[in-house]
């Protein structure tokens, strides 16, 4: 072996010594999504492309069952949570948790889906009909419910025939003809197109936007307990950067990057019909967002405010529910 040869192997031995040292000096921080949600692919690809590292911290990344998710981040088994609803985040800190919303995460990939075969133009055609849901107190049930209402002037929950099975379940049900819609989010909203040739009547994000003068809330958000946010401004800040790449890599690769084995293998999708129509349905409603400005997140608390005027999930928006990093941590240094 030459000098020359045996000089490179030994600088690239020390580089990468170095760099492996450099990683596991970097700070840990455990972030949590749903299993198999779509609300997790963020978090996905900050994992996959190592926007962890990229950006100082050393992530923990956990997809977890929706049973009891939100409950395992509220006693502080997660830093970061990416799949949390502006609702859940209320009601918490109505209970007295020290947790807020400090970004936004998903838009509303969510609506009202028929079979091909319906006859139904608009959600006031499905009155007095089979209709499939997966709780009235669930996000999806409620951010539908208040839409509905503002568009079209009636309650789902008095105007339709409800049957209440989980989400995954919807799928088979409608499929079966045992219903004749279903409320459900991604991906088993495509799934269910997928299934039944079907396709949404009510997609929520494009179409409340539309009807609300270009603003429709969030159905999840990044959350954090106001002790982490002020004990670990950078690292809040760094989780934020890395979020932001995450989903500019998503739009850039025109949501193909979905089809990356990381991605299908998370979100357990082994039906190539079903990842197109995702895709499909991304590229056309675009499921994330960075959009946090003030104008925002004063109509996002507008919308909880209805919500709480109803009173049937929550009754007020403590103070808090929604902040920016600047206000809870200061700005970056």
């Amino acid at each position: 072996m030459n000098k020359t040869v045996f000089r490179g192997m030994l600088a690239a031995t020390l580089i990468s010594t170095a760099l492996s040292a450099s990683a596991d000096d970097l700070p840990n921080v455990t972030m949590q999504a749903v299993a198999g949600s779509i609300g997790g692919l963020p978090m996905m690809i900050i994992q996959g492309e190592g926007l962890d590292k990229k950006h100082g911290f050393d992530g923990k990344f956990e997809y977890l069952p929706d049973a009891g998710l939100f409950q395992n981040f509220l006693i502080g088994n997660a830093d970061i949570a990416m799949d949390n609803d502006l609702l859940g985040i209320a009601l918490a800190r109505a209970e007295g948790f020290d947790v807020s919303a400090f970004y936004p995460v998903g838009n509303l990939y969510l609506g009202i889906i028929v079979p091909g075969s319906s006859e139904a133009k608009t959600p006031a055609d499905l009155k007095g009909h089979k209709v499939g849901h997966f709780g009235a107190e669930s996000g999806t049930t409620s951010f539908i419910r208040l839409i509905v209402q503002e568009m079209y002037g009636f309650d789902v929950l008095k105007e339709y025939e409800l049957s209440q099975v989980g989400p995954g379940a919807l799928v088979p049900l409608l499929a079966q003809g045992e219903v004749d819609a279903i409320f459900n989010f991604e991906s088993f909203a495509s799934e269910a197109m997928v299934k039944t040739d079907g396709r949404y009547l009510l997609q929520a994000h494009a179409d409340y936007a539309k009807f609300n003068d270009g603003f429709a809330p969030w159905i999840t958000n990044m959350a954090a307990h106001g002790d982490w946010l002020r004990e670990n401004p950078e690292l809040a800040y760094a989780v934020r950067d890395a979020y932001d790449e995450a989903i500019a890599l998503l739009r850039d690769s025109d949501y193909e990057i979905m089809r990356k084995p990381y991605v299908t293998e998370k979100l357990g999708l082994t039906d190539p019909a079903v990842l197109d129509k995702i895709i499909e349905n991304g590229r056309s409603y675009d499921y994330f967002s960075n959009d946090w400005s003030a104008e925002k997140r004063e109509a996002a608390t507008r919308f909880l405010d209805k919500l709480a005027e109803d009173g049937t999930v929550i009754e007020s928006v403590p103070e808090g529910t929604l902040v920016t990093l600047e206000e809870v941590a200061g700005p970056r240094s």
